[in-house]
């Protein structure tokens, strides 16, 4: 039997015997999918534009305490339950999402988006605002977990993540470049219902939203999963990539701790806001270089060193970004801690697609990355209140140790494919 090869945007036709006669698939997965370079574009810009507000999670924690006079605690359970909102959209729609038209899971969840983002600048308190980014964060859990199970599909899928988490640090660059300055909107005071800073950074998530309509017509065309016409039966998930996913999870628990507070961290420097902006703007910098990097590392060599090195690195800015007395400490720390995470990405997401060519694995990690991430705002503030940033920074250490040891498995067995 020969298959043919992928073309942009389409699946690989099914097999056929010698005689031209079309057979059953005996995989019961479609063939990879190659995407051209505008519907790549397409799909990691709509992800972007629609998940801006979780991206800013960092100011948003810091301008809830400020607007509301919050304790970091309670602004971090703010944070939590649309993370947590988040990972359950993302868990919910990582199996329902290759099952279904993605279009219409992004018209409804970007709409749902807009509309809440809006809505959120209306909330007179905290535990209003509780209420509705609740909601604001399954949709996004929905655009999210869509978005990952097609690009699952590619047949360069290390590339394709490397593209993705590379938008991620470019939009980081905007967002830290723009929100410091729509924290101070209201100080303008023509604008109708935005009183404080939290409703300035709502009103430019709710205008970055509707900017992902414009993606809509040139997204990726990738076909259902076929599990009839073929005897074979639908192959399991390996147990070792749910581990690995598991581990992922804490990875990114750890790291919420600390790097939701970047923001309260560099102003007690002391810094300005806009200085943090710029900061953060410098690991949007990181984040654009470094996943493509690893991308291409990705796709040519085995997954086990550079996962792991970077974790050890990960590790160590935990420690030097916990202890930042000092301008400089929080230069040189804050930038690369923000965006390691998103360096391990492509490699670790590509090691999964290998090891499971349906997308559920990748479709599913934004679930458990975001549900550490959810809780990571609650525990962190409680942390830092209690033992200060230090023991944050510790924290963070452990967490990723235990990780790494829950990720290896999966690794390994992707490298033993290649």
């Amino acid at each position: 039997m020969s298959e043919s090869t992928a073309t942009p945007g389409v699946a690989t036709p099914v097999a056929t015997s010698p005689g031209g006669v079309e057979t059953p698939p005996t995989n019961p997965f479609p063939a990879r999918v190659a995407f051209t370079n505008l519907q790549l574009v397409s799909l990691t810009a709509m992800m972007i534009l629609a998940f801006a507000a979780s991206l800013g999670m960092a100011f948003n924690v810091d301008a809830i305490a400020v607007s509301f006079a919050a304790s970091n605690t309670l602004a971090g359970f703010v944070a939590s339950s649309e993370m947590a909102s988040i990972a359950l959209g993302s868990l919910i729609f990582a199996g329902l999402a290759p099952r279904m038209n993605p279009r219409t899971i992004y018209v409804v969840g970007v709409t749902a988006i807009v509309t809440l983002n809006l809505i959120s600048i209306l909330m007179p308190g905290v535990n209003w605002l509780f209420l509705c980014r609740a909601p604001a964060g399954f949709a996004l859990g929905a655009v999210v977990a869509t978005t990952m199970a097609i690009a699952g599909r590619s047949d360069k899928p290390e590339m394709t993540f490397g593209v993705i988490n590379a938008s991620v640090g470019l939009m980081g660059i905007v967002i830290a470049y723009v929100l410091p300055r729509s924290l101070r909107i209201h100080e303008l005071g023509s604008l109708p219902y935005i009183g404080s800073e939290i409703d300035g950074l709502y009103l430019t998530y709710a205008l970055m939203s509707v900017c992902a309509f414009v993606c809509l017509r040139t997204l990726p065309v990738v076909p259902p999963l076929v599990t009839g016409h073929s005897d074979a039966p639908v192959p399991a998930v390996p147990r070792s990539g749910w581990l690995a996913l598991v581990g992922m999870g804490l990875i990114f628990f750890g790291h919420g701790t600390l790097a939701l507070f970047l923001v309260t961290i560099g102003r007690a420097v002391p810094l300005t806001p806009e200085v943090i902006g710029y900061v953060f703007m410098a690991g949007g910098v990181v984040g654009i270089v470094a996943p493509l990097v690893a991308g291409y590392v990705g796709g040519r060599y085995a997954a086990t060193g550079p996962i792991f090195g970077i974790l050890v690195v990960l590790a160590l800015f935990a420690v030097l970004l916990a202890n930042a007395d000092t301008p400089m400490k929080f230069y040189v720390a804050g930038p690369v801690f923000a965006m390691l995470p998103i360096a391990m990405m492509p490699i670790a997401l590509g090691a999964l697609a290998r090891i499971d060519q349906s997308g559920r694995l990748t479709g599913s990690h934004p679930a458990f990355v975001l549900i550490g991430g959810a809780v990571a705002p609650f525990v962190g503030g409680a942390i830092s209140d209690i033992g200060g940033f230090a023991a944050s920074g510790w924290f963070a250490v452990g967490c990723i140790a235990l990780g790494a040891v829950l990720m290896f498995g999966a690794v390994r067995q992707s490298d033993a494919m290649r």
